[in-house]
C-alpha cells in the first residue's frame, strides 16, 4: 500500500536496516569516489589518527539513502526531496560493519496551491552495529498528497 502525504505524520519513526559494508565494499566504494589514504591503505590508515581502515562517510551517507529507500521511502508516493540539512558524522564506521538507521518525521508542510505534493521533513540517525550514532542529517522529501488519476 502506497502512503501519501496526508498518511504520514510527525512523530511517526521508523527503524530501518540492517545493511552490512564489508571492507571491499568500501574499497571499491573509495577507488572510485574518496581516494583518501586512509579510506584505501591499510599502513597509512595504521598510522592516521583512525588506526585502520574506515568507510568513507560519503559512502555512509549513500548506504544511509538507499537503506531509507528501502524502508521507507519505496512505500511512499514520493516525487522527489528539496534538501538536505545538518549532516553530520558523529563517529567513523570501522570494516566490516553493519548499518541501520532510525527515521522519524520531524515536520510536515502540506502541499501549496496549485503542487500536488506537501514537503515531509526527516530526522535520520545511522548506526553501526554497535550501537554506535555513525551519522545523523535532515532530509526533505516531497510526498505526493494523492493517487495520480
Amino acid at each position: 500500500m502506497t502512503r501519501y502525504f496526508n498518511d504520514i505524520a510527525i512523530g511517526e519513526e521508523h527503524e530501518l536496516g540492517p545493511r552490512s559494508i564489508t571492507e571491499e565494499d568500501s574499497l571499491r566504494f573509495c577507488q572510485e569516489f574518496d581516494r583518501l589514504p586512509f579510506h584505501l591503505d591499510r599502513d597509512r590508515a595504521k598510522e592516521s589518527m583512525f588506526g585502520a581502515l574506515i568507510a568513507s562517510g560519503l559512502h555512509t551517507l549513500s548506504l544511509t539513502a538507499s537503506i531509507v529507500v528501502d524502508g521507507f521511502i519505496s512505500k511512499t508516493s514520493m516525487t522527489g526531496a528539496s534538501g538536505m540539512e545538518s549532516v553530520r558524522w558523529h563517529r567513523p564506521v570501522t570494516l566490516p560493519n553493519a548499518l541501520s538507521v532510525k527515521l522519524k518525521v520531524v515536520d510536515t508542510s502540506p502541499p501549496k496551491p496549485g503542487k500536488g505534493f506537501g514537503v515531509v521533513t526527516c530526522r535520520l540517525e545511522t548506526y553501526t552495529q554497535d550501537s554506535s550514532l555513525a551519522m545523523s542529517a535532515t532530509v526533505s522529501y516531497l510526498i505526493s498528497s494523492q493517487e495520480s488519476a
